[in-house]
């Protein structure tokens, strides 16, 4: 019987003890109580206003959290027993001034003794903000005979979620792909051939709590095709160099698909050297891509004209009776060269002429592929 005694004794005392361990940490040897502060006390930024998060106090007796910031010039109170939460309280603090913040936040009991002060710093945003977003660009947009297309995307922008293309599709619905920051290409089916799209970047700060949607922007163009070629013919200017060390030299091999091989110029033809395209149709022309050789030193081309017409040309040096330029551009490097056309190029026959050489006093010129793109 004494030890049955002994055994319920030495459980009163442990549960007592445990109990005891709860509220040690809020007793002070000197007499005053001091509330458990906030803990794990962290801030979210958000548009013009703040979140602030803090766990669940285990101290039963806080009652209230009030929140300072400008100083202590601006007060908010937080009565616990108002909120619904298990183990983090969420409070948002509205109304806020672009810009950075410190907040100082004080626990309260029943009998209004307070607890050792909280502070962080954090910085709302707000249409300054705003003004420093930059869209994530599109470098070409491109769809193929199927009706189906593939964007190729610029470097991603700070703070970028995502980017969004919106378009018509085949059969007159409006389509919307989103895009992430970890990807550089999009595919988009069904494309409604001829029809403008719109796209935008959507933004969120680190850690931040309002996402920021860009304005919806119009594209320049509809997505562009690049035209088949099987049928179409060359020639140029005094024929060719019979490129025995590599490109095989004719004219047509330019429309072949084989960026190995290409056209070079006719050994003493003047300049300036001329290739001219007969397209089988009347095309409406975007934009023409011109390849180089890969080998760097025959890489002679400078400045470049282009010209279109109905009529039939011949690969001469350009008259009167070609019309105007529809594009021009001088060739920097690299391994394509990009020309693009006056809006509403249209036309059958196209001619491109090349002004001088790097070669010169050699006359020389050379490319191996032609791509031609319109609506």
């Amino acid at each position: 019987m004494k030890n049955i005694l002994l055994f319920i004794i030495v459980i009163c005392f442990a549960s007592c003890k445990d109990m005891h361990d709860v509220y040690e940490e809020f007793i002070v040897l000197n007499g005053k109580a001091y509330p458990q502060k906030t803990e794990s006390l962290q801030i979210f930024p958000g548009y013009n206003r703040m979140k602030l998060a803090w766990l669940k106090p285990k101290d039963p007796s806080v009652k209230r959290v009030e929140i300072y910031w400008n100083n202590y010039s601006d007060t908010l109170a937080v009565d616990l027993a108002s909120l619904s939460f298990e183990d983090t309280i969420f409070v948002e603090i509205d109304d806020l001034i672009e810009g950075t913040y410190t907040f100082y936040l004080k626990t309260f009991d029943k009998y209004e003794n307070e607890s050792v002060v909280s502070e962080i710093t954090g910085i709302s945003y707000g249409d300054e903000y705003i003004n420093t977003l930059t869209d994530r660009k599109i470098n070409f947009a491109l769809r193929d005979e199927n009706n189906n297309g593939s964007i190729e995307w610029d470097n991603k922008t700070n703070d970028l979620v995502y980017s969004e293309v919106r378009y018509m599709s085949i059969g007159d619905s409006v389509m919307n792909v989103k895009t992430y920051p970890e990807e550089d290409y999009t595919q988009y089916r069904n494309i409604k051939r001829g029809e403008y799209f719109e796209y935008r970047s959507v933004f969120l700060p680190k850690n931040g709590i309002d996402t920021i949607f860009g304005e919806w922007q119009t594209s320049d163009k509809p997505f562009v095709y690049q035209y088949p070629r099987n049928e179409w013919t060359a020639e140029a200017r005094s024929g060719n160099h019979d490129w025995g060390d590599g490109g095989g030299g004719q004219p047509y091999l330019v429309l072949d698909g084989d960026y190995n091989t290409g056209w070079h110029s006719s050994v003493g033809s003047p300049l300036p050297q001329c290739v001219v395209v007969d397209m089988k149709e009347r095309l409406s022309v975007d934009h023409l891509l011109i390849y180089p050789p890969s080998q760097t030193n025959w890489r002679y081309i400078e400045d470049v004209q282009i010209y279109l017409s109905d009529d039939p040309i011949i690969p001469d040096e350009p008259d009167l009776s070609w019309g105007s330029p529809v594009g021009e551009t001088a060739y920097s490097g690299g391994d394509h060269l990009k020309i693009d056309l006056n809006s509403d190029s249209k036309g059958q026959y196209l001619a491109i002429v090349f002004l001088n050489s790097k070669a010169e006093p050699n006359t020389y010129i050379s490319f191996m592929e032609l791509e031609v793109y319109g609506f």
